[in-house]
């Protein structure tokens, strides 16, 4: 925020709460703030988005029906939110539009919301509140810069993410003898650092796609590929496939024969 250089996109991972609550609104005060430190907490416009009266901030949330809420974010309600993205904002440099319980979108919502975010307005900025990315589909993950309580997720250090990096450069150098043998020796790792490693990679994948880390030359398909291998990685390990079997899926479909 300080560098003037944010997304148009965030995704706010944390349990639903008065915390995730705050951290979206401290999210959206940041967004809009007129001050010199955003968010300042002093100008108009951060004092109202605290206080949740801010006109260029709108919540999305499940509708009520007949029997309570809804179950779903519907389709309806996103048409309508990037319809009302399309106009100018009434006080601020941008609008902000908050969906709480990003994950309870169904899948013709999603759909709607990819849209909005593959060519966004520029002056529109939109945060994602999930307990959990499972529920959201790949490629809207791929275009949100992902936050915790508020604050955005650090360049991750130490061993495992040098074998995240590991693992894309051999990814973008197209040799298949490079990435089956990278996969293969990692066969050994623990389960919970196979989940960290596949998270790391994910993580990094997403960040190059938002412009966050540099491309190491792997191109827009192929990282959205991998984002989706890693979810399969993912899922795997949650249904107990082992690490090498898990090393071994990757070592298969990592590179395609169309990119060697």
């Amino acid at each position: 925020m300080a560098e003037k250089r944010t997304s148009h996109a965030y995704m706010l991972l944390a349990p639903e709460g008065p915390e995730r609550d705050e951290s979206a609104r401290r999210l959206a005060a940041e967004l809009v703030c007129t001050g010199p430190e955003p968010p300042c907490g002093q100008c108009r416009d951060c004092r109202k988005a605290l206080a949740g009266m801010h006109p260029d901030v709108t919540v999305i949330a499940r509708e009520a029906g007949t029997k309570g809420l809804r179950q779903d974010i519907v389709v309806g309600q996103i048409r309508a939110m990037t319809a009302d993205a399309q106009l100018a904002p009434n006080e601020a440099a941008r609008k902000v539009y908050i969906i709480d319980q990003a994950d309870r979108m169904n899948q013709q919502a999603q759909n709607a919301l990819l849209k909005a975010l593959e060519d966004p307005p520029g002056h529109a900025c939109f945060v994602l509140c999930a307990a959990s990315a499972d529920a959201l589909l790949p490629t809207v993950r791929s275009r949100c810069v992902k936050t915790g309580g508020g604050v955005v997720r650090q360049e991750r250090t130490g061993e495992l993410s040098d074998l995240a990096r590991g693992y894309l450069e051999a990814a973008a150098s197209g040799d298949l003898a490079q990435t089956v043998l990278f996969c293969m020796n990692r066969g050994k790792l623990s389960r919970e650092d196979t989940e960290a490693f596949a998270g790391q990679v994910r993580d990094a994948v997403c960040d190059i796609l938002c412009g966050r880390l540099k491309d190491p030359g792997l191109g827009r398909e192929t990282l959205m590929r991998l984002d989706g291998l890693m979810d399969r990685a993912l899922d795997c390990l949650r249904h107990n496939v082992q690490p090498k079997q898990i090393f071994g899926l990757l070592a298969a479909e990592t590179l395609r024969v169309d990119e060697i």
